[in-house]
Parts: structure tokens; sequence; C-alpha cells
């Protein structure tokens, strides 16, 4: 009897927290007032939590801060390599080269995409790249395959498998990037129950150096990964200085904020 009911509590939870996401529409803002070569360009890659809602919140703060906005819809069910097309497939057809400049917001699998793309493709006029880093959720895809694979592979497809095992290309290597980090110090509903599996890979490391020693800046954030695709109340002016300036506000937080980032009672800015 107990072994159903835990079968239906894992049930339960991935139908919260692993919820199916239909295939949705790339998401553009172009500014057709003005040449291309004057603009910039913002580039949003998402990971699995891009759902619908996100990328609007995204596009409601974002379109307004004299950018051409481009949110492409490429992680994609089959796996990495079709979705790997679909990037390549996107920028070929938009053509953010010939922008003036381009800065890029990345979340996690958004991450590999890009710099999968970055590897055989060139993008010369990249100036700022800011990535969300959460050393909890970046474990997310091996601990579901280990704690449920078939769930997994139902709700997300088998790209959420290939990102458990696939080796991740290294970031580009430019001088003239900018590069940042808001790192979540709080554990999504997902991970606090996948914690053991979590916590099985490993001491978590919070230190911003650690987590990518070619870092510029970074800041830590009591935001779990979902609210990061939706909190640029609080995220946003950050961000924006950051492109501006290669720095975030000096008032942010360079220390983790937690000891334990599993805490749910942790105060929500």
């Amino acid at each position: 009897m107990r072994k159903v009911s835990k079968g239906l509590l894992l049930i339960a939870i991935a139908s919260v927290f692993l919820q199916t996401q239909a295939q949705g529409k790339h998401l553009i803002h172009v500014d057709s007032n003005r040449a291309t070569a004057q603009k910039t360009a913002l580039l949003i890659m998402n990971g699995f939590g891009g759902s619908k809602a996100a990328c609007k919140a995204q596009m409601a703060f974002w379109s307004g801060q004299d950018m051409d906005v481009f949110i492409p819809e490429v992680l994609l069910r089959p796996s990495l390599k079709v979705s790997s097309e679909a990037m390549d497939a996107f920028l070929e057809s938009n053509r953010l080269e010939n922008y003036k400049e381009v800065k890029v917001i990345c979340y996690i699998a958004g991450a590999y995409l890009l710099h999968t793309h970055l590897v055989t493709h060139k993008l010369p006029n990249i100036t700022s790249i800011v990535y969300d880093r959460s050393p909890t959720q970046e474990r997310a895809p091996r601990a579901v395959i280990q704690k449920a694979p078939l769930l997994g592979k139902l709700s997300k497809g088998r790209v959420l498998e290939d990102l458990s095992i696939v080796e991740w290309p290294d970031p580009p290597n430019d001088p003239a990037i900018s590069t940042g980090l808001m790192i979540e110090n709080r554990a999504t509903s997902l991970m606090r129950f996948l914690e053991d599996e979590c916590m099985a890979m490993g001491p978590l490391d919070f230190e911003w150096r650690s987590i990518d020693p070619d870092a510029d800046d970074a800041f830590h954030v009591a935001l779990d990964h979902d609210m990061m695709y939706r909190r640029w109340d609080l995220l946003g002016a950050a961000v924006l200085q950051f492109f501006q300036t290669g720095t975030f506000p000096a008032e942010l937080s360079r220390e983790c904020l937690t000891e334990n980032p599993f805490d749910k009672t942790m105060t929500i800015p």
C-alpha cells in the first residue's frame, strides 16, 4: 500500500511540476522605423521554464527597453539535435549579425543551444551575455531521469534525457563579450522534491567565481528558477545596467543569501 501511495504522490507532483509544454511560436518585437544597423537586438534563450506566461512576462518588460527582442521557441521535445537545428534556422532567418550589437539573456538549456550554435557559427556583434545560473536547477535533468525517467520523457520528451547526459560546449571565450551571472538561491518545488537525488551528485557551490571563473560580475537573488522568468520588476534594472556598464548594481549581493536553498520558508523579495 505504501508503494502505491508513493507512486501516486510521484505522479501527482510530476503532473504539477513537469507539465507538458506545447510547442509555441517565436516571439519577436521589431521597431521597423529604424535601420537594423543602428539598433540593438536582445536574444532571450529560454529553457524548460519558458512557458507562454513566462515569455509574455519577458516580452512585456523587454519590448519597452529600446531593443528589438527575439525569444525563439527552439527547445523541442524530439532531441537536442532537433533543437540545435531549430536554433540554427531561427538565427539564419532573423540575421542578428546585421544589428549594431546583440545582447543575450540565457537560461540553462538555452545556454546549451547558444553555445552549440556558436561552435560552428559566428555572431561577432554579441557584446553582453547574462546567464541565469542555479546550482540546484542545473541538476534537474539528471535528477528527474534518475527519479522518474518515464514521467520525465512523457512530459518533456527525449530532449530532457539528452540534457541529462550531454557534454556541454564551452561558452564563448571573447574578451569583447561582457559576461554576467544571476544566481538563484532558492530551489524550486521540483528540486525540493528531488533534494536527495540532487545532493547525491555532490556538494552545491554557490560561489560565483567557481560557477564561472571568466564572468565579469554576478549577483545572488532569493528567487527560484520559475520566478527568474517573470520577476523583471526585481531583475530588469540590474540586467539593463549590466548591458550598459558591464557591472551589476553595487547594492546587490555577491555572496550567497542562504545556507539552505531547499528551505521553502526563505523570504521571497
